[in-house]
């Protein structure tokens, strides 16, 4: 495989990336070929590929990022220590590595309700054991982990937060993506707590546009935060989708604007699969998460083993839909 763009951010060569997720089952695979497809010819630098953990999505997982990397298409799969067993996630591992992935983003990921389901007690252990496996196997992968400019829910405070992103750096993370914020100044504080950690690895900020209140609410809670009051109300009085879909637009665009004026060493941003709503904001950021290297295409309708497993017509329909 030869990438033509680099893969790991940095301020000199920011990046336009995309998170997309895995269908539920072969009932949904055609809808996720179909969108996934369109996603990657908006030509991301990179894709993550969401993880279902304890059973869930994981082979969705794994035939979306093998099908990714075929295309020529630099991609990282997430992977949790969620597993039934150490030997199990060391299957994962190398099963991901085997695909060809461009990296592997390291999360702890949330035990079970009783407290069960993690094999190992946190990222920088994940981290060690993807170093580790890769090495054995021969194989050169980055390693991306997550930050939390507003705070983990499980964290003192920032401080500590911050300290945790250090401690990824040491045990061999590339670089970090963020979880979504709302405000420039909390990714500007937690830059400057980062720094005085000792992690010096690119941060990526995470941005979803949020197209309806539900979406909205929906990330607030999961970042513990409260939506910004403005925001919840204009999606809340906006007549019809085409309207909601523009406010989400406008307002990640502004968001991804002051965070390039900020120095953020690119944007990604968590589609949700939604390829309209990307494509416009990834089309107002060309100027600002770019690049003037020129690349060859990727092969983005080359056919791999998440098409094989749907019916062979209905995937090649899909595919001249989406051309």
């Amino acid at each position: 495989m030869n990438h033509h763009l680099p893969t790991h951010p940095t301020a000199s060569a920011p990046t336009r990336s995309l998170e997309v997720f895995p269908a539920r089952g072969l009932e949904q695979l055609r809808a996720n070929v179909v969108s996934v497809r369109k996603l990657l010819k908006l030509d991301p630098d990179f894709v993550t590929v969401t993880y279902g953990a304890a059973g869930g999505r994981q082979d969705g997982t794994r035939e979306l990022v093998t099908w990714i990397a075929e295309t020529g298409v630099p991609v990282y799969a997430h992977l949790t220590c969620q597993a039934e067993s150490l030997g199990q996630l060391d299957e994962t591992i190398d099963e991901l590595l085997e695909t060809g992935v461009t990296g592997i983003l390291a999360l702890r990921g949330d035990a079970r309700t009783d407290g069960t389901g993690l094999v190992l007690p946190h990222a920088t252990d994940l981290i060690a054991r993807v170093r580790q496996r890769a090495e054995a196997a021969g194989r050169e992968v980055q390693i991306v982990v997550a930050a939390f400019p507003t705070g983990h829910p499980e964290s003192r405070d920032l401080a500590e937060d911050a300290a945790t992103l250090a401690r990824k750096e040491q045990a061999g993370a590339d670089f970090a993506i963020t979880q979504h914020f709302f405000e420039v100044a909390d990714y500007e504080r937690f830059r400057e707590l980062a720094d005085r950690a000792g992690a010096t690895l690119p941060v990526v900020p995470g941005l979803t546009p949020t197209t309806t209140v539900r979406r909205l609410e929906r990330i607030a809670e999961l970042a513990g935060l409260t939506p910004p009051p403005a925001l919840h109300a204009r999606l809340e009085q906006a007549q019809d989708a085409q309207t909601r879909r523009d406010i989400a637009v406008q307002t990640t665009v502004e968001l991804a604007e002051r965070l390039a004026r900020a120095g953020a060493p690119g944007i990604q941003l968590f589609t949700m699969n939604d390829e309209p709503t990307t494509a416009r904001v990834f089309d107002a950021l060309n100027g600002l998460f770019g690049h003037d290297t020129k690349k060859e295409p990727w092969q983005i309708d080359t056919p791999g083993p998440a098409l094989r497993a749907a019916p062979h017509s209905d995937i090649h329909a899909s595919a001249d839909t989406a051309s």
